[in-house]
Order: structure tokens, then sequence, then C-alpha cells
């Protein structure tokens, strides 16, 4: 198996989300609120408010040709008819219409693929060196524990509810061929001295804002252990996670900020020891057969004509597999994008080598495997006919752009059109290309490192400048970075240079590079030179030739960027982060809403309007505002309101003298509101004010634990997922009579799971409840939903024309 598993609720989540985008094309839900679960699916709405990107999850780096075709027809039919190759190893579609997003979704899960986490506060795409399997240096093959951990998390929901995203690595080299050095959490293959396999584990990296090197958690762990560590760090992150401030919520300030190095050591081998000998909790991990095609019958006929281009082509191109008789191919992208025909193309000339032919790589490139030798030309003369770079320079293929401001709400810059204006720059030159072929550059559009800068050879992130008041586009010069186990270091920036003139700066560095190789016979690469002058060339560079901006007076085109009609400005450029959209995003909302009708409420007078509505709106938005922090996501408002009460009345977080306000309205008589305006002040300033004293992990004074974030009950939902992939595993079944019961007969769909997940939040752990459901629908999803919440299912029998199942609350 080389795809990784859907999740078995995957048709549920997209029917859910279906709904959701229904309430809000109808204008029943709240923008804030369907932005952070449309996030969460993987759709993020492009600059101009228009389109969409959908990002689909290739767990592993891996997409089948089949999946290929897939890809690019929906692109072809829904998008911008081309797909996009991202530095996490996914594919993206551009250009989508918000309603046709739903489309997508639910026909790329016929071929095995998933968007559901491809933003938002989730597991992201865990990816690996796109040659694991295939490299004639690695310990081992790591794309099986990928796609296996893959499969593994995203089943388990609390991987969709963590403070920030968190991205996991695999290299299969000694070395560090993944950046597991700037992951959250980074495996790396090793081999104790007994032999056997297992990885360094490296936790705690990652760029964008004030980037940090991962720390070293573990020399070595056993391959067993893979998903023990995953789970254990996940654990303290979604417990001890900053939840407020999503500047600084990542992984890596949790560990260098708030908790510290040896706190979070501390938490981590707490959680370790309670699942440590757990067995049942390993991985189900299937290697993959890179060998097949040396031995299967290959329904083609090798090309023997000699074709221009061809061996040049080889010589920079095509690598040994470790493989004996098989190579592997690099498909150089021209800004990481295919077009729909070309995809087709591309699957139809992998499909005879079967399924396991291709991977993404971080560096926005295509990666064909397995190919016989013989085979070689054909592939040569179909990739030909692809609108590619495989006929260009090396370096054409290793300069990275990220998607900037053309469709990125947060760029600043346009870096697409600006590595166009490199290559062209390029192209006027006398570059030695064979000797450049070497050097890596990343160019974001802002400083959010979607185009991993800090780990370039020379890297570039944008930032606005003025000149006499007017915006200009510049780049931060960054280089001298180093990725390797041990030996890490992250760009050192040395100055910045305009927009319009990075083409020209770029070539007379590459310049500078070429020359100093001929002094040293070629035996050095560019940190080295980085590192012995070449840093000092490059600042001074920037200081001396490049800072001076002529005004708008005297040459405007310092103030457009590459590709750019319009005079620059900083005016679209909205400052928030799609991917940090969340749920709790609505409490914001919520809270200036109620005090925005407390400023009503307060200085109402008669005849000035109708206050019953803002009062009656303020109990609502009151009732709502903190009930994400217990888990809850009530669709009617009489169930806000019961939840309310049972979260945070009847637990004494709020004044037990605001019940009466909240059952009046519960139960319909809200036209007595007027008589009580001074109590739902009250209300309103009593929530504001506790949703002011909750700290970042959303806990409240005196509490000990967030009721979500239950870790105990978290232990024994990851064995019970555990579970949920063993075949021969069985459910508990007990005898024992339950402590509640609660007839749900009539109850159709979700309100019977809401109400059982009401009634299970109000008991003890271990304690048991009973349900009566109907046939149908109510027993095909309550149990399963239960299950997902982490609950043990101890019967479910039918009895007579209704179902009997007990539930022991974990």
């Amino acid at each position: 198996m080389i795809n990784y598993r859907l999740p078995p609720t995957l048709n549920r989540n997209i029917d859910q989300f279906e709904n959701d985008l229904t309430d809000f094309l109808s204008g029943n839900l709240h923008e804030t609120a369907f932005r952070a679960k449309r996030v969460k699916m993987g759709i993020y709405q492009e600059r101009g408010r228009q389109t969409y990107m959908c990002r689909i999850r290739c767990g592993g780096n891996v997409v089948t040709p089949k999946q290929l075709m897939k890809i690019g027809d929906l692109a072809k039919r829904y998008g911008s008819s081309g797909v996009h190759v991202t530095t996490r190893a996914e594919i993206q579609i551009h250009r989508v219409k918000l309603e046709d997003a739903i489309l997508i979704i639910r026909e790329l899960a016929t071929v095995g693929l998933s968007m559901k986490g491809g933003g938002g506060h989730t597991i992201r795409n865990i990816c690996t060196n796109h040659d694991s399997g295939t490299n004639p240096n690695e310990l081992f093959d790591v794309q099986p524990y990928a796609i296996a951990l893959t499969s593994r998390l995203i089943s388990e929901v609390d991987s969709f509810e963590l403070p920030r995203k968190f991205k996991t690595s695999f290299s299969s080299l000694a070395e560090d061929a993944a950046d597991c050095a700037v992951q959250d959490l980074g495996f790396i293959a090793a081999v104790n001295e007994k032999g056997e396999k297992g990885f360094k584990v490296y936790v705690g990296g990652g760029l964008g804002f004030r980037p940090k090197l991962a720390i070293l958690l573990h020399d070595f762990i056993p391959e067993n252990k893979v998903y023990h560590v995953a789970k254990s760090i996940k654990n303290v992150f979604h417990t001890y996670g900053n939840r407020r401030n999503s500047h600084h919520s990542r992984l890596r300030f949790l560990i260098h900020d708030d908790l510290g190095e040896e706190r979070f050591r501390e938490l981590y081998g707490e959680e370790l020891d309670k699942i440590y000998d757990d067995d049942s909790l390993e991985l189900e991990v299937n290697p993959i057969d890179n060998n097949q095609n040396l031995y299967r019958q290959i329904e083609l006929e090798p090309f023997r004509e000699e074709i221009e281009g061809y061996e040049t082509w080889r010589d920079h191109s095509v690598t040994i597999q470790k493989q004996e008789g098989l190579f592997s191919v690099k498909l150089p992208l021209n800004l990481g994008d295919l077009g729909s025909e070309d995809c087709f193309r591309l699957a139809k000339i992998l499909s005879p080598f079967g399924q396991n032919a291709l991977r993404c790589g971080r560096d926005q490139n295509f990666h064909i495997r397995n190919i016989p030798e013989k085979f070689l030309k054909n592939v040569y003369n179909g990739l030909k006919q692809l609108q590619t770079l495989i006929d260009s320079p090396v370096i054409y293929g290793k300069i990275v752009p990220c998607m900037g401001a053309q469709t990125c709400q947060l760029g600043i810059n346009y870096p697409r059109p600006a590595t166009t204006a490199i290559f062209e720059q390029f192209e006027r030159t006398d570059l030695d290309f064979d000797i450049l072929q070497d050097i890596s550059i990343h160019i974001s559009g802002c400083p959010n490192a979607c185009a991993n800068h800090w780990i370039a050879d020379l890297g570039f992130f944008g930032k606005v400048r003025r000149v006499e008041g007017r915006p200009i586009p510049t780049y931060n010069v960054l280089g001298g970075a180093k990725v390797k186990t041990g030996e890490s270091q992250l760009g050192e920036r040395v100055g910045w240079v305009h927009a319009r003139d990075l083409p020209q700066f770029i070539a007379q560095v590459m310049k500078q590079y070429q020359d100093y190789r001929a002094t040293t016979n070629g035996y050095t690469d560019f940190y080295l030179y980085w590192h012995n002058g070449g840093k000092e060339f490059v600042g001074s560079l920037c200081q001396s030739r490049f800072n001076q901006i002529p005004t708008f007076e005297t040459d405007e085109n310092y103030y457009f960027d590459h590709g750019a009609t319009e005079v620059f400005s900083t005016k679209n450029i909205v400052g928030e982060a799609e991917c940090s959209a969340g749920l709790y995003d609505m409490i914001n909302v919520d809270d200036k809403a109620i005090k925005k009708n407390l400023k009503i409420i307060e200085s109402w007078e008669e005849g000035g309007g109708d206050l019953e509505a803002t009062l009656k709106e303020t109990v609502f938005l009151a009732s709502r505002m903190l009930l994400i922090t217990r888990g809850e996501e009530p669709r009617t408002e009489g169930e806000t309101y019961g939840l309310f009460l049972q979260h945070f009345i009847d637990v004494g977080l709020v004044n037990k003298d605001h019940q009466f306000i909240i059952e009046m309205v519960q139960n319909g008589t809200s036209e007595k509101l007027k008589d009580y305006r001074d109590k739902i002040i009250a209300l309103g300033h009593e929530t504001t004010i506790l949703y002011k004293s909750m700290d970042n992990t959303m806990r409240f004074p005196g509490e000990k634990e967030n009721l979500t974030i239950n870790m105990e009950a978290k232990i024994d939902r990851a064995k019970s997922e555990a579970v949920y992939f063993s075949t021969a595993s069985k459910e508990k079944e007990s005898e024992k009579t339950a402590d509640i019961f609660k007839d749900l007969r009539g109850v159709k769909c979700p309100i019977n799971f809401a109400q059982t997940k009401v009634q299970l939040a109000a008991m003890k752990s271990r304690e048991t409840l009973e349900i009566l459901l109907d046939d149908g629908e109510p027993i095909k999803n309550v149990p399963g939903s239960v299950k997902l919440d982490g609950h043990l299912v101890l019967k479910q029998e039918r009895v007579g024309e209704h179902w009997t199942v007990l539930i022991e609350k974990t």
C-alpha cells in the first residue's frame, strides 16, 4: 500500500462540511466560523476574495499516475486548468469557486485522496525526502512510516483541534535529507549498535516568524515506537499550547519560550511512559516494493533512436537507484506548475511503469522513479512534450518561489513573476550553469517562509520599505544555511534589495560564486563560499549597488513589482493568515458583539430601537461565546442555552443568578427581557470578563484542566483508535447495569448524538450510559460517533424495533 488510508469518518466530515457550506451561503453561519471549518478542510480564500485554493494531502510525498490524472481533471473542470506542487510535497488547485470545492473533495476521495488537514490548526502533510526507498545512501525506506503515521493521525479527532499547525517529516538518510531540523517533529533514520532500525527524533523546529532549529529529543527510538512518540508530543502540545495568540502558538514557542526545554521533556516523558509498553499502538507499516519493474512485464517497446539533448538530460536529471537497473528522473516544473493537459500526458507516460512511479518533491518538482534503463529514452521523449523546465539549466528548477501576492492574502511581493525575470536575466549572462547546479534559491513573498527561505543557500523574503512616504517592494537577503544532522544552521540576514533589482542582484552573486569556485578547483559549495568571504561580498553588494532607490518622479518603475500593472500598495495586504483560522476566532467575534450590544443597552432610551432584540441577542452571544472552550459546537439556539447552563452555570464559572435569564430565553418568553435589562448587562459583563481571565490554554481561574483536554481520556482514545486498525480486535462487552439511562427513540440525527454527548460530558469517568436508538441512521451513526469521541461502546444489540447501546465514559 503506497497511499495513506482515508479516515472512516471522512464521508461524514464531507457531509457536515457541505451542510456548513449551505448554511454559510444562505447566511446562517458566520463567516468567521465558516472560515475555520473551511480552512481545516484544506480550502483557502485567494486574494480578491472571489476564488479559492484547494490543497491535497499527499502523504509520504506519494501521488500515483491515476491520482494525478484525477487531480488534473478536477483542475481543468473547476480550477485554473493546472496544478501546483508545494514545498510540503502536496498538490494545490487554484482559482476554484467555493461551491465547486465540495465537488472536488468528493471526487478526490474516490481515488484515495483527502484535503482535510490541508490548513488550519491540524496535522499537516507528513513528508519525506522524495527519493526515500531509492537512494543508494539511505539507511532504509521511511516512506512506509510516513504513510502509516498519516493514516493513524488523520483518524484522530484531536489531530484537527490543535493550538496551531503541526508539521512532521522523515529522512531516510542519516544526514537529514527531509529538513527534520526545522519541523515540529522530525524522524531521521538510524540503526543502533545491534543493527536494529529506528530513528533520531527532533522536535520544536520551524520557520517563518522567529525561526528555530529543533532540539534532539531521542538519539534513538525503535522503529515500532514512532506513533508513541508522535502521540505523546501531540498530547503535550494539545494540552499546553497557546490557543489565544496565533503568533506565539507553534510548538517551538511552547518548548523554547513558555515551558522551557526541561519542563517540556518532563511532560513529554510522562505522556510517553503511559503508553510506551502498549504494543497495540504500533503502526501498521507496509513496505513499498521499489523492485517491481525489475521483474514485471512492462508493455512498452524501448525507444532506440538517437534523440537530441538526451545525453545532457541524462547527466542533469537522471540518477541511479539502489535497485540496480532502475533509475529516477527529476522533472523540474516551471514555478512548481503543471497544466492539466500535461498532467494527463505525464500520467500516460508513467502508466506502463505502475502506480509506484511518481513523488512530489519539497523543491516544487515532480520526481519519477523505478524506470528501467532501456526505457529512459521513452520517458525523455514523452517529457519533452510537456511544458516544463526539462531542457533548461538545472538551477532553474532549484529556484523556489511561493505563490506570493498573486493569490495569497498575506503576500507582499510577486515572487513568481520575479522568478521569470531571473530566468530572463540568466539568459543574458555568460554564467556557467554546470558550475551552479548545486545552488538553491528560495523566494518568499512575505516573512512567512512558505518558500523555506531560511534554509536556502540564497534566500529572500518580501518586505515593504518606503521612499519619501511611498511604499516600495523589497526583499530581505539571507544566505549560508545548512541542514545536516547535528550541524544545521539557519540563513543569516545581510541586507536587502529592491524587487526590480532582484534578477540582476542574483546574477551578480552567481558570477562571484562561480569565480570563487574557479579558485578552489571546484572543491567547494555555497555554504563554504558564504563563510569564506561570500557573506561579506553579498552584504556589501546590497548596500553599495542596490539600496539607492530613485524617487517616484525620477523612475516610477521602482514603484511597480514584477508582473504588476498597478503601482505597489499595501492596501491589499490582508494581514491575517488563512492558515491560522480557528473556531476560537469566533470567541473574539462574539466578545466584540457583546461589548457593542452592552453600549447600546446601557445608553438606550424609549423609542431608540428594538431593545428586546438586542437583549435577546446578548443573552445568546453570552451563552455561545465560550462553548468552544468546552469542545462544544451547538447547531441550534436551544442547544446553546442548555450547554451554557451545563458547562458554565452548573459548575460555578458563571454566577447562578443568571440561570433564570437563560431559561427565560430558552423557554421562549423573551418579551419579558426588558424588565431585566440590568441583569442582562451583568451577564454580558461577566462573560466578557471571564473570557479576559482565560489563559492561553483555554482554562479559567480555578480550573486544573480544561474539560476539552483530558489527557487520560486521550490515552484511552489512542488505544481505542489503535484497536480500530486491528482486524483481529473486538469491541468490549459487558453485562453491567448502566449508571444512567436515556431514551432517544424518535430523536433524529444529529440531535441524538448531541444529547448523548451532553449527557456523557456531565458524567464521571468509567460511569456507564445506556441509550435507546431507532433502527436505521441513528444506530448507524451514534455509536461510531461515540467511539470517535474516545468513549467505549460496551454493548450494542437489537431489542424489537429499536437498539440498546451501553457506553462507558473514558
